[in-house]
């Protein structure tokens, strides 16, 4: 399946990107191109080292998971599971991509937020 992403520029001077690491960086970037068109994802190392690390043999969950952690963290992603399986989703997709002939999703949605949670 074909998909067109968009990078802002703005991304880079971001207040989420400077408290990432280079590397956690570019996994945030590889996990814009591997969400589907709701912008949610497989979280599980063999899928984003699969997708977003094609070429490189050194990429070890120790390291993946560390700059997931450095993503969510930034509050770009959040990751939640759905019957035993982890999944992550871009809370804020809407506002940044645009989607011409959208696919609707067939992963689960991340649950929904209320109005109390802090």
């Amino acid at each position: 399946m074909a998909r067109i992403r968009t990078i802002k520029p703005a991304f880079w001077g971001s207040p989420e990107a400077a408290g990432m690491s280079r590397d956690a960086r570019l996994l945030a970037l590889g996990l814009i191109s591997f969400s589907d068109d709701e912008g949610r994802f497989l979280a599980n190392f063999a899928a984003i080292s699969g997708h977003v690390y094609p070429n490189d043999c050194d990429i070890t969950p120790r390291k993946l998971n560390g700059w997931l952690d450095e993503v969510v963290a930034s509050g770009m992603v959040e990751l939640y599971t759905e019957r035993g399986v982890r999944y992550g989703h871009f809370p804020s997709w809407k506002q940044h991509q645009v989607i011409n002939k959208k696919t609707k999703s067939t992963l689960p949605a991340p649950p929904q937020r209320t109005l109390f949670e802090t």
